[in-house]
């Protein structure tokens, strides 16, 4: 039995020394790996970004990667060399990519020069300063950005989505997904992962809001396609839920 499992945060890069990250440690990433890798039979491919925690266990396969593309790569590759009976996507992935970097006086220069005697609108408007940032963005130099720049204006803009790549690429895969909310009401946040659950195919959802965790407590709901909850309190109660229940399931859809 085959499980790849994706943990840590990724990070796009600002400039050859600066990037944007996110606070996702691996951990609960790391305890479901561990989770799989007490049972013998199992092997775990682990997906995860440099500094993510790792399992324990040395029969685990780490595969570390570092931003979106990267991890875009690195599934592409694995789901089309590898069957993987499940896929637990807990890798809380950027929405967003840096396309350009500019100081926020040459955009206001760049913007003066191309507004001279125009009638503009909010729309013409929105188009000069993506025309602004397109031609500051290919001026820009690689390597470090000077740290005089008081000002820094950064252009973001959307990352591919991840949780879609994995039905695609092998439809009958086990699919657990995450969401993360931040100070919501628990019918909204179960409203946002049944969303996620419906439009990827996840045969699970864990929804967990970030003012439930701290070091000692992690409350969550794993969410089922078959309409199940099951209420967690610990990282390592999340971890033995998730491979009880991809495991019930993977024997139930061999049976039927």
């Amino acid at each position: 039995m085959n499980v790849l499992i994706t943990a840590g945060g990724t990070t796009e890069k600002i400039d050859e020394v600066r990037n944007i990250g996110n606070w996702s440690t691996g951990r609960l990433g790391s305890l479901i790996a561990g989770a799989f890798l007490e049972s013998d039979g199992i092997s775990v491919t682990y997906l995860c970004s440099q500094n993510a925690a790792r399992p324990q266990n040395p029969r685990a396969r780490i595969l570390p990667i570092g931003n979106v593309q990267s991890l875009l790569d690195a599934v592409e590759k694995e789901m089309r060399t590898t069957t993987y009976d499940a896929v637990i996507h807990s890798m809380a992935v950027s929405d967003y990519t840096v396309k350009y970097s500019v100081s926020s006086e040459t955009l206001a220069a760049r913007l003066a020069e191309s507004l001279q005697g125009t009638d503009y609108n909010k729309e013409t408007l929105t188009e000069q300063i993506h025309s602004a940032l397109l031609h500051c963005g290919s001026q820009s130099h690689s390597g470090k950005i000077s740290s005089d720049i008081n000002n820094l204006v950064l252009c973001l803009e959307k990352t591919p989505k991840v949780i879609g790549r994995f039905k695609m690429l092998q439809p009958k895969t086990i699919l657990v997904g995450f969401k993360l909310l931040v100070g919501v009401e628990e019918k909204e946040l179960l409203q946002v992962a049944e969303h996620l659950l419906n439009r990827n195919g996840c045969d699970f959802v864990l929804a967990n809001d970030k003012k439930n965790i701290d070091e000692t407590h992690h409350g969550a709901i794993l969410l089922g396609n078959d309409h199940s909850k099951i209420r967690l309190s610990t990282k390592q109660e999340i971890a033995e839920a998730i491979k009880r229940s991809v495991m019930r399931k993977i024997q139930e859809d061999k049976q039927g």
